[in-house]
């Protein structure tokens, strides 16, 4: 019976259950698409540094972490047919690719700058790093490219690289030999922030080999997971199977500072996604008190005809709950629809700054917060209702009736 009078009495004053339902409708569409638009940025930048540049797990020698900044070539790992073997075998790894990452002097012949150079194996790279390529302005790496190199959009600006002009590479190899060879430019990368766009060059894993002395060695494998979900459990047991000789770290422990950024944005999210909910809910006291003071009367009559007071209580916080409901389905159906056109589209391009391209922006809603969203707005919505409907249940029966 309350259920029947409730659903008669929002339909009935269709003008003020409007404004509740619109309230919480605006409320939870935009606590969503704000998900789904902040969490796009932080996961499309993890899936960014994760498939172009980091990769979800890298495998040293055991101290190299520690002293990478000082003698990162001392700790090499020489490849073996058999390593590789344990790493592609171990479960949720789906592709790995060897690297050397040293320090060295770029120059063009008259100027010249510290780099940071990253040597990749062409023929492996896509299986670990499936967008190496991805903000790059000219032709990839081959397999048969001896020495190619694509650099840094900065450090291209500082060396006023030109089609053409060769480069020289000089580096400190191995036991501690000067060592130079020349490099032709293959393209640019213009989508790494302007820190490491300053310093970056990526060249052939055997043109590194040989400028450093390092034939037949490495200094790190990066391995790509199939489920990201699994990366702890995933760089267990890669520990497990490599032993002490070798040390493993996450793109969590590489890049804190993007794990930081992430849990950052999932926190002001949380905050922001909350306003917009006790706004909406403040919404639904308001009308819901408005109702009460406009319903006296008829407030009056159901107690005056046997209904008791914790059922005219009962009543006004089911009113409040359907309304919620009926907000919250809509919200929750536009905001489901927007995403899913969003991502069917391509995403969202935003700007990465002057000269340094655009960056992809994929919405995502984690499956939880949907959910949570829709419930936390029905409970919230039933205990706005609870002051004004225990201020109806508390009416006497003979003045609400006499009340003009």
């Amino acid at each position: 019976m309350l259920l029947r009078l409730a659903m008669r009495n929002v339909f009935r004053a269709r003008a003020r259950s409007a404004i509740t339902v619109g309230a919480l409708f605006f409320g939870v569409a935009m606590s969503l698409l704000l998900s789904a638009l902040v969490m796009g940025v932080g996961e499309s930048l993890v899936a960014e540094t994760i498939e172009s540049r980091v990769g979800a797990i890298q495998v040293h020698r055991a101290g190299y972490f520690e002293k990478r900044d000082r003698q990162p070539l001392v700790f090499n790992i020489a490849r073996d047919a058999e390593l590789e073997k344990k790493l592609r075998a171990t479960p949720n790894v789906k592709g790995i690719t060897p690297r050397i990452t040293f320090s060295g002097l770029l120059t063009n012949g008259s100027r010249g700058a510290i780099s940071v150079i990253t040597a990749i194996e062409p023929e492996s790279v896509d299986a670990a790093l499936p967008r190496v390529n991805m903000y790059l302005d000219g032709t990839p790496l081959l397999p048969t490219d001896r020495n190619g190199a694509h650099v840094g959009l900065e450090l291209s600006r500082a060396l006023d690289l030109k089609p053409g002009v060769p480069l020289m590479l000089q580096a400190q190899g191995l036991g501690g030999r000067d060592n130079a060879l020349d490099l032709e430019p293959r393209g640019v990368l213009s989508g790494q922030n302007p820190l490491e766009g300053k310093r970056a060059v990526t060249v052939p894993l055997a043109f590194a080999q040989s400028l450093l002395g390092m034939e037949g060695k490495v200094t790190e494998y990066v391995v790509a997971i199939k489920d990201v979900e699994q990366l702890d459990a995933t760089s267990a047991a890669l520990k497990a199977t490599l032993g002490s000789e070798y040390e493993v770290q996450t793109w969590e422990e590489l890049r804190p500072s993007l794990r930081d950024m992430r849990l950052f944005q999932r926190v002001i999210l949380g905050g922001v996604s909350l306003v917009f909910l006790i706004i909406a809910l403040f919404g639904v006291a308001n009308t819901l008190l408005m109702s009460v003071l406009e319903r006296t009367k008829e407030i009056g009559t159901l107690l005056a005809v046997g209904m008791t007071r914790s059922m005219v209580a009962r009543l006004f916080m089911l009113e409040a709950f359907l309304q919620a409901v009926i907000g919250a389905s809509a919200g929750l159906a536009v905001a489901l629809l927007v995403v899913t056109l969003a991502r069917n589209g391509g995403g969202f391009t935003v700007s990465m700054g002057a000269g340094q391209g655009f960056f992809k922006v994929m919405p995502t809603l984690l499956p939880a917060v949907p959910f949570i969203v829709v419930i936390s707005t029905c409970l919230g919505s039933v205990l706005a209702a609870l002051s004004p409907a225990l201020r109806a249940a508390r009416m006497r029966p003979v003045e609400a009736l006499s009340s003009v």
